[in-house]
C-alpha cells in the first residue's frame, strides 16, 4: 500500500489547518511500513504556478466574468484545486501509489480527471472537513456563491462523491448534514465517520502550568481566556472579546489570548472599541501546548464546526472549556465541555461563573480529562483508514 494525502494547504497552513489532524495518522501509517506522501501547494512547481495565473487571467477577460469579483474568486479556487488534484493523480500514476486521499471534493475531482484513461488501478476517495456540503462550507468561509452557483456546486459534489471509493467525515453529524445538503437520502454505505486522532497534548499538572506560565511570561494571578483558530469571522472571536469586556469589571486581571493565522486588524478594532486593546494578545505559533497548559479556560464561540480539533486539544490538556454547540462539536466534546450558545451575553455569564468559582473550573477540568481519556489514538484511527482503503466499493 502506497498512500498519497492531498490538501490545498501551503506548508505554513499546517500549523492550524489539516496538517495538525493528519500528521499523527501519516506518522502512524509510516510506522506500520506504509509509504505515505503528503502533497500540498508547496509541491506545485513555479512553472505550474505561472500556468495557473495565466489561466486565471484568461478567464478574467471573459465578458461574463470581467466584472464579477465573486465569480472570479470561485474560478481561482477551482483552478487551484483542480491543478493540485491533477498533479496528485499524475504523481500517483508515475510513482505507483495505490491510494489517493483528497481532502476536499474539488481536489478529488482533479484526482478523478487525472486518473481517467491512465489504466492504473488507483483507488481514490475524499474527506469532507466542513459541516455539510463543501459548497456551503466555502460559502460560509467567504467564497460567496449565489443560489444558482450553489446548486451547480452541489451537483458536481454529488457526482464526485458517487464515484469515490470512500467518503469520510470526522463526525456522524457531518455525514447526516452532508447527505441532507446534497439530497442523497441516508448516507451511502461507502460513507464513513472517522474522528481525528487524539492529539499529543498531555494533561496539565501544577508543575506544567507553572512552567508554561513562566515560559510565556504570564503572571500567576492573571485569569487567561484562550481561543485557538483562524482569525476569520466564522470563529466569532469578536464575541469572545466582547464577552470578556463585560467580565473584566469583575475580573480585573483578565487577559484574552487568541492563537491563529490571519489578519487581526478587525479584532484589534473590536478590542479597542471595548477598551480591551491592552488585554487582548494575538499570536501565531508552532506549538499550542504551552498555552493550553498555562490558560485558565478555553473558549470556542464558532458559528460552525464539523469537528473542532482545537476543542479536543483543550480537553486533552484537561483545560476547562466553553464551546458553542454547533455542527459536530457536541458529538466530540460530549460532557467534557460546557456547551454555551455563541452570543455575547451567554458567553459573558459562563466566563464570569468560571472566573469566580475555582471549584467549578476544577469540575469541568475533570470532565475534560475524563472525556479525552478514552479518545482513540492515532494507531486506532490509522487502522480504520486502512480498513476503508482496502474495503471493496459498496
Amino acid at each position: 500500500m502506497r498512500v498519497m494525502m492531498v490538501t490545498r494547504e501551503t506548508g505554513p497552513d499546517r500549523r492550524y489547518g489539516l496538517g495538525r489532524s493528519l500528521m499523527p495518522v501519516v506518522e502512524a501509517m509510516q510506522a506500520r511500513g506504509i509509504a505515505v506522501r503528503y502533497l500540498c501547494q508547496d509541491d506545485i512547481t513555479p512553472g505550474q504556478l505561472q500556468y495557473r495565473e495565466d489561466m486565471i487571467r484568461r478567464f478574467s477577460r471573459w465578458p461574463g466574468l470581467r466584472m464579477r469579483a465573486d465569480w472570479m474568486a470561485i474560478v481561482r479556487a477551482w483552478v487551484e484545486r483542480l491543478q493540485v488534484g491533477v498533479t496528485a493523480a499524475r504523481i500517483a500514476r508515475d510513482e505507483h501509489y495505490t491510494h489517493v486521499h483528497a481532502h476536499d471534493p474539488w481536489l478529488a475531482l482533479g484526482v478523478w480527471f487525472g486518473l481517467i484513461g491512465s489504466g492504473k488501478q488507483v483507488r481514490w476517495g475524499v474527506t469532507e472537513h466542513g459541516f455539510g456540503s463543501y459548497s456551503m462550507a466555502t460559502h460560509q468561509d467567504g467564497l460567496t456563491q449565489g443560489p444558482w452557483m450553489q446548486r451547480l456546486m452541489r451537483r458536481i459534489e454529488t457526482t464526485v462523491l458517487s464515484h469515490a471509493h470512500w467518503v469520510i467525515a470526522p463526525t456522524k453529524a457531518c455525514l447526516v448534514e452532508l447527505a441532507r445538503d446534497l439530497c442523497v437520502g441516508a448516507p451511502p454505505a461507502h460513507w464513513h465517520a472517522v474522528p481525528h486522532a487524539k492529539p499529543a497534548v498531555g494533561l496539565t499538572s501544577d508543575d506544567s502550568r507553572s512552567q508554561a506560565r513562566a515560559q510565556l511570561g504570564w503572571q500567576a494571578d492573571e485569569f487567561v481566556v484562550l481561543g485557538v483558530g483562524r482569525l476569520v469571522p466564522l470563529k466569532c472571536f469578536d464575541r469572545v472579546i466582547e464577552a470578556c469586556a463585560e467580565v473584566v469589571r469583575e475580573v480585573p486581571a483578565l487577559r484574552v489570548v487568541l492563537l491563529g493565522g490571519g489578519d487581526p486588524a478587525e479584532l484589534k478594532a473590536v478590542a479597542a472599541r471595548c477598551g480591551m486593546d491592552e488585554r487582548v494578545e494575538f499570536a501565531f505559533v508552532d506549538e499550542v501546548t504551552p498555552y493550553l497548559h498555562a490558560a485558565d479556560i478555553y473558549v470556542s464561540a464558532s458559528s460552525t464546526e464539523s469537528f473542532g480539533l482545537a476543542n479536543l486539544e483543550a480537553l486533552c490538556a484537561g483545560l476547562t472549556s466553553i464551546c458553542s454547540p454547533v455542527g459536530g462539536v457536541a458529538e466530540v466534546v460530549g460532557d467534557g465541555a460546557w456547551l454555551v450558545p455563541n452570543d455575547t451575553a451567554a458567553l459573558a455569564k459562563s466566563i464570569a461563573a468560571l472566573a469566580r468559582d475555582p471549584s467549578l473550573r476544577h469540575d469541568w477540568a475533570r470532565r475534560a480529562a475524563g472525556r479525552s481519556g478514552s479518545w482513540p489514538a492515532a494507531e486506532e484511527i490509522t487502522q480504520r483508514y486502512v480498513e476503508i482503503y482496502q474495503a471493496p466499493r459498496a
